[in-house]
């Protein structure tokens, strides 16, 4: 069995795999990383700032100024930020509060959009799944994340060589951008629990070991840590395309018609997994018990064929000699020894006849 997510055409470049930079100690509370760019359709600027210099207006001719923040542990730098853009409080406790659940709120002046960003991290590749805020309005669209390092590249590479349709687009078309190149990388996840499975599966049939089992709930872990994140994208994208019309141009709707396709997709496919990896533990336990089986068969077949020598053995090892007067036979012995070893073999002749051994 073989089931692989289709491949995204969205007129953004495939996502290359993270590298991530994790922030421990002081550096989670040191002053994030702030990278702004500004651009139209005919230029664009790439800066790195402070959380004050964000807050001086983009220069005559500028179309959307993208604000990305690496790191929301330093409250202070984040909150100023929010407030240069004028957004709600509950809004900045939102970004700064880990572990929110996903959701998307529609304000007159702004939208929020709150997704978690699938990743690996550490030497055993754990996927983690990672906040990301994705805040836009008219002319600008603020983007949050717990850590350094993205899935923003191709974004990036088609603002600086104006190819694409970023630079074309207005705000909402980055909103759009960004969270279509989380759900793109879903797609790589997927790919690659896919080969998994399959590699999981091969060896189980081949040869089912406990070293397996463990693989495949390894795997089945990943692919529930996966569902938990994409599920409410569905939601997400769908309260965008329903109650977002104000905030999105005519031109950009059917783009999220389209990524709730690839959404939904998504989520099909992790039920198809599902059921595989369901499947395949099916599969391990009928293995473990056909083996069992044959064990047993085997034993079984094994002591019917040492039946008859056990049981004349027995007989005259009770050496009742005056009541056995065949035990002073001269040829006894190898007479008993021949007829002993004769029903062996027929036995093992029958029992090869029937495929038992």
């Amino acid at each position: 069995m073989s089931v692989s997510p289709p491949k995204r055409n969205n007129g953004f470049p495939v996502p290359a795999e993270r590298v991530l930079v994790s922030q421990t100690g002081s550096e989670a509370t040191s002053i994030p990383k702030i990278t702004v760019f500004d651009y139209s359709q005919s230029e664009f600027n790439q800066w790195s700032t402070t959380s004050v210099d964000v807050c001086v207006p983009p220069p005559k001719g500028v179309t959307v100024r993208w604000i990305n923040v690496d790191g929301i542990r330093n409250h202070e730098v984040v909150e100023h930020i929010c407030q240069c853009f004028g957004l709600h409080p509950l809004t900045i406790e939102d970004i700064t509060t880990p572990d929110q659940q996903p959701k998307v709120e529609i304000l007159p002046e702004y939208a929020l959009i709150i997704i978690k960003m699938i990743h690996h991290t550490g030497p055993d590749s754990r996927m983690v799944s990672e906040q990301v805020s994705i805040v836009f309005g008219k002319d600008y669209v603020l983007s949050f994340q717990e850590i350094q390092g993205d899935v923003f590249d191709p974004i990036r590479r088609s603002i600086t060589e104006g190819s694409g349709r970023v630079r074309r687009g207005k705000a909402d078309y980055l909103a759009y951008g960004l969270v279509d190149m989380i759900v793109d990388f879903y797609f790589s996840i997927l790919t690659e629990i896919g080969e998994k499975i399959e590699d999981a599966q091969e060896q189980l049939i081949a040869n089912p070991s406990t070293e397996i089992l463990r693989d495949v709930y390894d795997i089945k872990r990943k692919v529930i840590e996966l569902r938990r994140s994409t599920w409410p994208v569905r939601e997400i994208v769908l309260a965008l395309e329903r109650d977002g019309v104000q905030m999105f141009e005519k031109t950009t709707l059917p783009y999220l018609r389209d990524l709730y396709d690839h959404v939904i997709q998504i989520t099909d496919h992790i039920e198809i997994y599902r059921e595989w990896l369901a499947s395949m533990l099916d599969i391990y336990l009928s293995s473990i018990t056909n083996r069992l089986n044959e064990v047993i068969k085997f034993l079984t077949v094994l002591s019917t064929i040492a039946l008859p020598p056990t049981v004349i053995g027995s007989w005259y090892g009770m050496n009742f000699v005056n009541q056995m007067p065949e035990l002073n036979w001269p040829f006894f012995y190898p007479a008993l020894m021949a007829v002993m070893f004769s029903m062996m073999i027929v036995l093992f002749i029958i029992f090869k006849r029937r495929h038992w051994i």
